[in-house]
């Protein structure tokens, strides 16, 4: 009876794994979209303004970091808070996947501590959608055409597998992963959050051009987000204060009230500067460092 049960529990995995790779190994559907990225999302819908509730153009900011995703693939984000970062990333995320440049491959969005946070993005991804397109060639596209095997945590669109992650469960060995995003990673709850960088980075290894992509305001001089900006490392720097977004998505009155606000830190917050993290003690600038000589335990 035992054995019985496992010969068929190993078969169910079996068809499993042959249905997912299956899933993913249709050729990409060619979607007649245009390059240009701010023409690409005429044709799929525009962002709206959280605010006002209106369709709002792709600035040129938002275009530059398209650009430096396309072209670096390795890619550091150090931006301002309210200047739709987030937003465009996933509009990137769709730009690669309907061109097929993610095709037969699995993408990881890690965003949050619980992945109920990590959903919320997902679902905006899929919201993307929602209304449909009607491509270049005159086809017309509905939600269920677009977004397929949905479920509250990933789905399938045009042969690209995309799943979100709590950056806390972060999975490290995952196979075929074209595409790392990690939005404000900066702010993972761990003391040690270096343990889910060593995860995710090695699962896009075996790619050259796969892309890493880490998107943040800073929180301090501490944790990988701050330790790569820092360095001279692999990633390209790309960093975007509030002005870049002036007259945009921000307005003066708001900056200024930002500014007299004494609960946020706005050099940090929307000056892109590495000042001191939301969980720390004590400032940087309040911290007198002393060289001196230590002999004896009293010393100390």
């Amino acid at each position: 009876m035992e054995s019985s049960l496992k010969k068929q529990l190993q078969q169910t995995v079996q068809h499993c794994v042959r249905k997912s790779k299956l899933e993913l190994s249709a050729p990409a559907r060619r979607i007649a979209v245009p390059v240009g990225f701010k023409e690409f999302n005429e044709v799929i819908g525009l962002p709206v303004h959280p605010g006002t509730g209106k369709e709002t153009e792709v600035f040129d900011y938002q275009v530059d970091y398209f650009d430096a995703w396309q072209t670096h693939h390795k890619l550091i984000l150090n931006k301002s808070r309210k200047i739709g970062a987030t937003e465009t990333a996933l509009r990137i995320i769709a730009y690669n996947c309907l061109h097929g440049n993610y095709s037969g491959h699995r993408v990881m969005i890690v965003a949050g501590n619980k992945q109920e946070v990590a959903n919320r993005f997902i679902q905006r991804f899929k919201s993307l959608f929602y209304k449909g397109f009607t491509d270049l060639q005159g086809n017309v596209y509905k939600y269920e055409d677009i977004v397929l095997q949905e479920d509250s945590k990933s789905c399938t669109i045009n042969n690209t597998y995309i799943q979100a992650y709590p950056a806390g469960e972060a999975v490290r060995g995952e196979e075929n992963v074209k595409c790392v995003f990690m939005s404000e990673c900066a702010f993972i709850n761990l003391i040690d959050d270096s343990k889910v960088y060593n995860a995710l980075h090695p699962n896009v290894a075996n790619i050259p051009d796969a892309d890493f992509v880490m998107e943040s305001t800073p929180n301090g001089k501490r944790g990988f987000f701050w330790t790569n900006w820092d360095a001279n490392s692999e990633y390209h720097k790309l960093e975007q204060d509030y002005t870049v977004s002036m007259g945009k998505l921000l307005d003066e009155d708001f900056i200024e009230k930002e500014k007299m606000n004494p609960r946020i830190d706005f050099d940090q917050e929307y000056g892109t500067k590495f000042t001191t993290s939301l969980s720390a003690a004590f400032k940087e600038d309040e911290i007198i460092y002393e060289d001196t000589p230590i002999n004896m335990y009293e010393d100390l």
